[in-house]
């Protein structure tokens, strides 16, 4: 039996793993929302959370990443959610929260930023009804 090591991983950003949790039923509704739900379930170790609040650009990254892997014979049947890494990048530093910087048809910002003045921005789309995260890829 051959083993083959999986493709780089997808990381998701650091600020994602350490954010505090936001508490939200509308399923990404909102730009806010979207990286809300995409943090808490970062926190909570969430790989198929994660994945389901991506964005069809990384998502479509992740599945090349998964044909990639199958043309090279492995055994280990790969889903898209195996590629996705949380809780293995230290915490630089904790959210306090998020806002909207910009919105635009169907793609927006978002700020997530600290209280010590921290900030990272986010680009989100929109997909239907549902707002996702597009992650920056290498």
């Amino acid at each position: 039996m051959r083993v083959v090591p999986a493709p780089p991983s997808i990381v998701v950003a650091a600020f994602l793993l350490v954010a505090a949790a936001c508490s939200t039923h509308d399923e990404g509704a909102s730009p806010e929302s979207a990286v809300q739900l995409l943090i808490a379930s970062a926190r909570a170790g969430d790989r198929l959370a994660v994945y389901q609040r991506l964005g069809p650009r990384t998502r479509s990254r992740i599945e090349e990443q998964l044909a990639s892997a199958r043309k090279t014979g492995g055994t280990r049947m790969l889903r898209p959610e195996d590629l996705v890494t949380v809780g293995w990048v230290p915490p630089a530093w904790e959210a306090a929260g998020t806002r909207l910087l910009r919105r635009e048809g169907e793609e927006a910002e978002v700020e997530v930023y600290s209280v010590t003045g921290d900030r990272q921005t986010v680009n989100v789309v929109r997909e239907g009804r549902t707002w996702r995260v597009e992650l920056p890829l290498r």
